[in-house]
């Protein structure tokens, strides 16, 4: 299963997805791969008759190729053993999900080539076999610097993305607990943040009898343990947070390109605009690209990209245009 599996409600009556929603999945699949995958610097803009809710269904194709891969056992062992003394998980057992402490990774007395977790739960040590991980523990992405830090673990916090019903319909029990595994950046969005949170929270979804929304998908903030992206905002004034690299951007405007490219010289990115922007903010654009293009060695590959489309039977939709480039 996919999100192309999806319904999209039209007056409350569910249809199939529109050629320019796949086509923005699409877009987020082909950008998951050269920033995440081969960590290709890849740029792309893109002019659309209409630029609401285009970035977000483009993060949303990011997303769902991290819901869709099935992790193998062994990666996730490979995560769990990388924890250090003093790294916080999330400990559940049948009763309740809380914080704890790793205390240390030691091999099982019991089973030969496996492992213990040993963690502080409260004022309780307690070990955990390499064959509860799964079911026991769930990673945090937390980085040891002061603003990271203050991010905490609620009682109303959700735990990871099998909380929502929507995503259990589309994707296995098994995808959703190995995903949070996984907790990190796999997009940044840059925009009107009221915006697209309003867009974010509609319910246009549905599938199976349920309903759903665009947040069923991203998780950018602490109303959950699991996070697969970041919201900023087109006016922020200076960068707070570490940036990776790797990381695809998704500017949802060309205000947002003109005020935050600097912030993300070398991530993998895309430039949303519509045939509505104001002219001279088109015209800003032009040239800012232009003297970027002519300062770096950089290869037009707009083809690359139509071969990917094609490749999964997808069709540009009428009235949209885009250029891709990468640098040298």
């Amino acid at each position: 299963m996919s999100i192309k599996n999806l319904k999209v409600l039209n007056n409350k009556v569910p249809i199939d997805l529109p050629e320019w929603i796949n086509f923005a999945f699409e877009l987020g699949a082909y950008l998951n791969e050269q920033g995440i995958k081969y960590r290709k610097s890849i740029n792309i803009i893109i002019a659309l008759p209409n630029e609401q809710f285009f970035s977000l269904f483009i993060a949303m194709g990011i997303a769902d190729k991290s819901f869709s891969i099935n992790k193998q056992i062994k990666s996730i062992r490979k995560q769990v053993l990388s924890l250090v003394q003093g790294s916080r998980i999330i400990y559940q057992d049948e009763h309740s999900s809380r914080k704890a402490s790793v205390i240390s990774l030691e091999p099982s007395p019991i089973f030969q080539n496996e492992m213990i977790l040993k963690i502080k739960d409260g004022n309780i040590e307690r070990g955990i076999p390499e064959g509860q991980w799964i079911d026991r523990v769930i990673l945090l992405d937390e980085e040891f610097d002061e603003i990271k830090r203050t991010r905490k673990v609620s009682q109303k916090q959700m735990l990871g993305p099998d909380s929502s019903r929507l995503l259990g319909e589309l994707y296995t029990v098994s995808q959703l607990n190995k995903v949070a595994f996984y907790p990190g950046d796999a997009f940044y969005i840059i925009g009107n943040t009221v915006q697209l949170t309003e867009l974010m929270n509609e319910e246009i979804f549905y599938y199976n009898g349920i309903k759903g929304s665009i947040r069923d998908f991203l998780y950018l903030d602490n109303s959950n343990s699991y996070t697969n992206g970041k919201l900023f905002s087109s006016h922020m004034k200076k960068n707070e947070v570490e940036i990776k690299e790797e990381v695809p951007v998704i500017y949802s405007d060309l205000t947002s390109y003109l005020k935050q490219a600097k912030n993300f010289p070398e991530n993998p990115n895309i430039i949303i605009s519509s045939r509505t922007d104001n002219e001279n903010r088109i015209h800003e654009v032009k040239e800012e690209l232009k003297r970027e293009l002519l300062q770096d060695d950089y290869k037009i590959v707009t083809e690359e990209v139509l071969d990917y489309l094609k490749s999964s039977n997808t069709q540009v939709p009428v009235g949209v245009e885009f250029i891709v480039w990468r640098r040298q």
